[in-house]
C-alpha cells in the first residue's frame, strides 16, 4: 500500500484526488491540506511515500514546500501537479528538487503509474510537460558547446537515455532492451554522472535538447 499525502487548496480537486487513488488500486491517503506549510509539517510528521502536490497554495506555495522538505535530506518525495502552460511553476518546481511532474488533467491510469514509480525511486515526466521544459530548464542541461559529451556514453547507454526521453520507465526500458531493470538503473546512473546531470528530470531535458528525443515525435508512455 503507496501512502499519499495530498497538498491542493482546492477541496473538490482533493476529493477527486481521493476517488483516483483508493485502496483498491494499492493506495492510502492518510492526509490533506490546503497550504504548503501545512503540507510541510505533515509530510514531516507523517513520512508518506509520496507527496502530491499543487504549486500555487495560499501563504507558502508549492515551490517553498518542497525546497524546505528537500532540506531534510530523506524527506517523501513530491509529485507535482500543473498544467501545460505554467512553465514558469514547473521551473521553481525543478529547481525546488520536485520528484516528478502530471498533468492535471492526466488520466487516473497515468496518475497511478506516476505515483508508483516515485515511490519506487523512480521519476516521472509528462511528454507534454517535458516539451515546455525545454525551455524553462535550460540551466539543468550542457550546454551546445558541450555536446561531444554524447561520445562518453556507451550505445547502450544511449538507448536508455533516447527511451527515458521517450517517456519509458525502468520496466519498459528493461523489457525493451532485455535487460533486468537493475541494470537499467546502473545504466541511468552511469548515464546521469557522465552528462553531469542533476537528476532524471535534467536527463529527459538532455534528451530533447540533444536531439535524441523530438517534440513531435512517438512516445511509449509518460515516466522518466
Amino acid at each position: 500500500m503507496i501512502t499519499l499525502l495530498l497538498a491542493d487548496d482546492q477541496p473538490l480537486v482533493r476529493m477527486g484526488l481521493k476517488r483516483i487513488f483508493d485502496r483498491r488500486h494499492g493506495f492510502e491517503v492518510i492526509a490533506e491540506c490546503g497550504d504548503g506549510a501545512s503540507a510541510v509539517d505533515l509530510a514531516r510528521s507523517l513520512t508518506p511515500d509520496v507527496v502530491v502536490m499543487d504549486m500555487r497554495m495560499p501563504g507558502v506555495g508549492g515551490a517553498e514546500a518542497i525546497r524546505r522538505l528537500r532540506e531534510d535530506g530523506d524527506a517523501s518525495p513530491v509529485l507535482v501537479l500543473t498544467t501545460y502552460d505554467d512553465d514558469d511553476t514547473v521551473h521553481e518546481a525543478i529547481a525546488a528538487g520536485a520528484a516528478g511532474f502530471a498533468l492535471k488533467d492526466s488520466s487516473a491510469e497515468d496518475l497511478h503509474r506516476a505515483v508508483r514509480e516515485i515511490a519506487a525511486g523512480n521519476g516521472w515526466v509528462d511528454f507534454t510537460v517535458a516539451r515546455a521544459l525545454l525551455e524553462t530548464v535550460g540551466d539543468l542541461v550542457p550546454p551546445p558547446e558541450r555536446r561531444a559529451e554524447l561520445a562518453r556514453l556507451t550505445e547502450r547507454e544511449r538507448n536508455v537515455l533516447e527511451l527515458l526521453g521517450h517517456g519509458a520507465t525502468n520496466s519498459e526500458i528493461a523489457e525493451r532492451l532485455h535487460v533486468s531493470t537493475g541494470t537499467v538503473k546502473t545504466h541511468v546512473g552511469s548515464i546521469l554522472s557522465k552528462l553531469d546531470l542533476r537528476d532524471r528530470v535534467a536527463a529527459v531535458v538532455f534528451a530533447f535538447e540533444h536531439g535524441l528525443v523530438t517534440p513531435g515525435g512517438s512516445r511509449s508512455s509518460q515516466p522518466s
